[in-house]
């Protein structure tokens, strides 16, 4: 903002501009827009403010996620003068930031505002915030409002919200974690059932029983949505934030579908699913292979598949113990190796004395999750050294993930071709196309970390060589011929 304005003359300049647009619509020289407003209609001029007068929303859900992923202490700046200079700035820097603003900026340059937006009494922006700071970007001096009566309060203005951003006519959608968010800050209010936030979120929906239980059901399946990540959240220690989880939508609700179907019957065997499905996500296994992990897969396939990486396969063991089986370490053991060290037979038995109820037979991902979630991409994972005896060996991140997705994704290939999910005409065909993609991730990898100082190049360059070797011995067999010289 070019100067600043006292709430005195803000609200001033904002009363000047209702009574200009009022005087404009009879003469034909404006426009008024319809706005649903208290359960009826209210039909309110269209005004033209300076855009050094309008406040930019800190409540706005547009933004509510990843004002939760900043670090703490500028949340607490945003909270304690969200209509500061330096809160204001950093509201217009995460609007700049949001997929569409380059869309709605360009637009604007080139058509001008089409839609005007709604402002409060006080200069609060309801909706339009990224409009105004593309608007204030592309050097114009004036934005297109509706400004609501003086009456509007914090309810008001959430309806409102809900009606202008949620419903199909949204100019530019939430990003998947700002809307559960603002669901959850509807149900909290206690001014919406999960049937009306459901309705508006599906304005198809009709009254019917079925469509009824559909609206319910949507709102109750984003609520655990949002539960999962905060989970996953806390488990990361703040590593992975609500931004992280904006491309992850539909891998998290097959992973939630999975649980829910599991949980009544199997609460143990649907704990240990979900968190090596966690494990997959983390690694970037693709959400419809992620329907493939189950049960069958960790008990009869992850192990061979794991065994076969040259980097994780003596690390096999201690990364499938069982969760919760490994005492924890005294406080100066190095980080990342509290999951697994501990021979204390004691931890066999829950707190109270009782059998855990994850035995050691069973392979579990669950440490792995928790790991990759606490780690740093640019970081490396301490595990305990299998050759030496109360040493550690640190693996980069990036080669963990990289060999946990490779591990995953053949044990998944070859459940398939067990079950015949694969024609044996076509599986040599699908492995090829897989160990493509999976040198493709494994030389990106590589570039991330080669530079790393705790990179080790004579284990990269031990799988280069059983690489070689394997590419050779397929050569032979897929291209006898040419190894004869013929």
């Amino acid at each position: 903002m070019s100067q600043v304005f006292t709430t005195a003359t803000r609200e001033s300049a904002i009363q000047n501009a209702i009574e200009a647009a009022k005087q404009a619509v009879p003469t034909g020289g404006g426009t008024a827009e319809e706005l649903r407003w208290k359960g009826g209609k209210l039909v309110l001029p269209v005004a033209t403010v300076d855009l050094d007068i309008v406040l930019l929303s800190p409540h706005s859900h547009r933004i509510k996620a990843q004002l939760q992923s900043l670090p703490q202490s500028e949340q607490d700046l945003v909270a304690a003068d969200p209509y500061g200079s330096q809160a204001q700035s950093l509201i217009a820097h995460l609007l700049r930031e949001t997929p569409g603003y380059e869309r709605i900026k360009n637009a604007l340059a080139n058509d001008g505002q089409l839609y005007a937006g709604v402002l409060t009494t006080g200069g609060v922006l309801v909706n339009a915030n990224t409009r105004a700071v593309a608007l204030r970007d592309l050097r114009e001096q004036y934005i297109r409002v509706i400004i609501l009566p003086a009456d509007a309060g914090p309810k008001e203005i959430t309806e409102l919200e809900l009606q202008l951003q949620m419903e199909q006519e949204v100019k530019q959608e939430y990003s998947f974690t700002s809307q559960l968010l603002f669901i959850e800050d509807l149900i909290n209010s206690g001014n919406y059932t999960t049937l009306k936030v459901g309705r508006a979120l599906r304005p198809s929906l009709t009254t019917s029983k079925k469509d009824t239980k559909a609206a319910v059901d949507l709102v109750e399946g984003e609520l655990r949505l949002l539960s999962l990540i905060r989970e996953i959240v806390s488990t990361s220690d703040g590593v992975l934030n609500f931004l992280y989880f904006d491309d992850q939508r539909q891998a998290l609700i097959e992973i939630d579908q999975d649980y829910q179907r599991l949980k009544s019957t199997k609460l143990e065997e649907a704990g240990r699913v979900r968190d090596a499905q966690l494990a997959a996500m983390i690694a970037g296994v693709d959400y419809r292979r992620l329907r493939e992990i189950d049960s069958n897969l960790l008990d009869n396939y992850v192990v061979p598949a794991l065994n076969e990486s040259s980097a994780l396969a003596p690390h096999v063991e201690t990364l499938l113990a069982s969760h919760g089986l490994r005492a924890t370490p005294a406080t100066d053991a190095p980080a990342g190796v509290s999951e697994f060290f501990g021979d204390d037979e004691e931890d066999a038995n829950t707190d109270d004395g009782t059998p855990n109820s994850l035995t050691p037979d069973k392979p579990s991902l669950s440490g792995v999750y928790t790991l990759l979630a606490k780690t740093k991409p640019d970081e490396d994972i301490t595990l305990p050294d299998p050759e030496v005896a109360d040493s550690t060996v640190n693996l980069p991140r990036a080669v963990v993930t990289t060999e946990l997705f490779g591990g995953l994704t053949t044990a998944i290939e070859n459940k398939k071709r067990d079950t015949r999910q694969i024609d044996d005409l076509t599986a040599p065909v699908a492995h090829l196309k897989e160990v493509a993609r999976l040198l493709d991730k494994a030389a990106a990898a590589y570039a991330d970390v080669k530079d790393s100082p705790g990179f080790k190049r004579a284990n990269f360059e031990a799988a280069v060589q059983e690489y070689e070797r394997a590419a050779a011995s397929f050569k032979s067999v897929v291209f006898p011929s040419e190894e004869s010289g013929d």
